[in-house]
């Protein structure tokens, strides 16, 4: 056979195995979804006394430094918190009105006379021996519910709305707390929430809050399952006292203090 016939033959050869290969394609898929931080905050509508919770605003990949976006209706419908423990929208305006008896004389085991400041009577002489004046636990509480799908962070700021006397923004104790569920009028929130965790910063006063300040800076979302709005919401209770544990001393001087505190709840 000779050289030619021979290359023929091996190039048929090499086509013939060829042909026989598997033949074979490539496919990419490449799902992408994406979902941005929402957190809904929900309490009671300031246009309607003593109406139902609504959700007060959504605040979506936001953060502290930049100029938040009223989403829901602007300032004219900012919701306000209510009464913890109820539905109860608070006041604009709250006062000692209603509280009752707000001190006491006593000597340390007889109370001498009870005294309402704000209607105040006359009393009775008494011996001033080891006799002082307190005052009752004045105490003002109030609640706000967070919902969300990413960790979040709260700011708080105060100003003063009224004042006089000796009282001013140190006057007003401050704690803020979480509850993850529980049951407050007819709703009952948090059945499928989580705690957000996260910090608590050390706040005393008031005074401390005359600048956006954080006041909570969580590291998880609330929502742990399915659920409602209302089911994957935790609440924050805020508690304001006046003076050291919400007791009225002598020392405190007299006067009227009467501030408001806006709360910011944003992504980071």
């Amino acid at each position: 056979m000779s050289f030619r016939k021979l290359l023929l033959a091996g190039v048929t050869l090499a086509m013939s195995t060829t042909a026989i290969a598997p033949a074979h394609a490539s496919i990419v898929d490449r799902p992408h979804f994406k979902v941005l931080g929402v957190v809904i905050v929900w309490a009671s509508d300031n246009t309607v006394a003593g109406g139902a919770p609504i959700a007060t605003d959504f605040i979506i990949n936001d953060d502290a430094a930049s100029a938040d976006t009223d989403l829901i209706g602007g300032t004219a419908v900012d919701g306000r918190t209510v009464v913890t423990g109820t539905l109860t929208p608070t006041s604009d305006s709250s006062t000692s009105v209603g509280l009752g008896t707000v001190l006491e004389l006593d000597d340390g085991s007889t109370t001498f006379e009870t005294i309402n400041t704000e209607s105040p009577s006359g009393f009775s002489a008494f011996n001033v021996d080891g006799a002082s004046l307190s005052g009752q636990a004045l105490t003002y509480n109030s609640s706000f519910y967070v919902a969300s799908n990413t960790a979040f962070s709260i700011n708080g700021q105060a100003s003063v709305e009224n004042q006089s006397g000796d009282f001013d923004l140190d006057t007003i104790g401050y704690d803020l707390d979480v509850m993850v569920n529980g049951t407050d009028g007819s709703i009952t929130f948090g059945g499928s929430a989580q705690n957000p965790n996260g910090t608590f910063p050390a706040i005393a006063d008031l005074s401390e809050l005359n600048t956006a300040t954080p006041v909570f800076q969580g590291d998880r979302r609330t929502a742990a399952a399915t659920g409602s709005i209302v089911d994957q919401s935790v609440r924050f209770d805020a508690t304001y006292t006046l003076g050291a544990g919400g007791a009225y001393d002598l020392s405190q001087g007299a006067g009227e203090i009467e501030a408001a505190v806006v709360y910011t709840v944003f992504v980071p």
